[in-house]
């Protein structure tokens, strides 16, 4: 190919650039060839430095390494458009681990789409309107994890149905009795401005699950003061089902109000922070390499946004005022 024919072709828009040149004995002291397997130098095609988005002209001299002059990385010998068609072919993970050297995503990670850049936000208050809700993961032997969140007025579509962007802003982890637990969830919705959730999303194992003595997490929370108790959707196969809904609300929806891209859910820095918080348990809950399954450690608060994630709650999904309280009835009628 002709010099003349490169500079008069279309570079799609984007800038070409100049190089630095690096005689390749310097770096390498084996043969051009090996190198250029090895995708040290190119192979008289273009290349394209996806960091500075620029793309240079193809390799014309023998024996040399090109750099970007931009970012000093050496230049490989796959064009743009080649590397792009490749990169099209790996599934999420290995995408970014191979594209931007994100190998964590390869350790077995369950929510490999979270990422603190994208889906935690300045804590804000929490307008009064937006449909409160809590999402609980009881514990007999240790703390019980609760965690507050608000379903906005921002709508999209979720699996053909309508959702809601859900932000999470608060989250207590409790020790002591029932009365305790409720006593501290009281406090601390007081603080939101609002008395009662219009939706509180309990296990469902644990919250039908009754002891010798008859009582249930789900009674026993019910008499202490907390209504509008709906229990998980927990069947079988439901966990992974969860999970996908999970990926579903974090992958980034277009919002007609601000005009970008947004995720579905999003969390609050301080309010939903901590080494026990929300934020910390996403970002490392993971499957069990051999069992498949996952990992107990931070799966708590974990499972709580999954159980909130199936319920698909939209803005306009208030409960009914004539709610019958969960020890009226033996089935979940909603």
């Amino acid at each position: 190919m002709l010099m003349g024919e490169i500079e008069e072709e279309d570079d799609g828009g984007y800038g070409v650039g100049d190089v630095e040149e690096v005689v390749v004995d310097e770096l390498f002291g084996f043969d051009d060839e090996i190198a250029v397997v090895r995708g040290a130098i190119w192979d008289n095609c273009r290349d394209w430095c996806w960091k500075c988005k620029v793309e240079y002209r193809e390799n014309l001299v023998e024996r040399v390494v090109e750099r970007c002059v931009g970012c000093g990385r050496v230049l490989g010998f796959i064009p743009r458009l080649g590397i792009e068609e490749f990169l099209k072919t790996l599934d999420v993970e290995e995408r970014q681990a191979r594209e931007f050297g994100t190998w964590r995503h390869l350790a077995g990670l369950v929510y490999k789409e979270f990422d603190r850049a994208v889906h935690i936000y300045d804590d804000f208050d929490i307008p009064q309107s937006w449909l409160k809700v809590e999402g609980v993961d009881p514990h007999d032997s240790r703390a019980t994890n609760w965690a507050f969140c608000a379903v906005s007025d921002e709508e999209f579509e979720l699996f053909g149905r309508k959702g809601s962007r859900i932000y999470w802003y608060d989250q207590l982890l409790l020790k002591g009795s029932i009365e305790e637990i409720v006593r501290q969830v009281k406090s601390r919705r007081a603080l939101y401005g609002y008395v009662d959730a219009d939706y509180v999303v309990m296990d469902k194992k644990m919250g039908e699950k009754t002891q010798i003595e008859g009582v249930s997490w789900e009674g026993k929370l019910y008499q202490a003061g907390v209504k509008h108790i709906k229990l998980s959707q927990s069947g079988p196969g439901d966990v992974e089902l969860g999970h996908k809904m999970v990926r579903a609300y974090l992958t980034p929806k277009y919002s007609a109000l601000i005009g970008k891209e947004k995720p579905g859910m999003l969390f609050a820095r301080k309010g939903c922070g901590g080494a026990n918080g929300v934020i910390n348990s996403l970002l490392h809950y993971q499957y069990d390499m051999k069992s498949g399954k996952p990992r107990e450690e931070f799966k708590d608060f974990a499972d709580v946004v999954h159980y909130v994630a199936m319920e698909q709650f939209t803005a306009a999904g208030r409960p009914p005022k004539n709610w019958t309280p969960v020890v009226a009835r033996r089935s979940r009628v909603f």
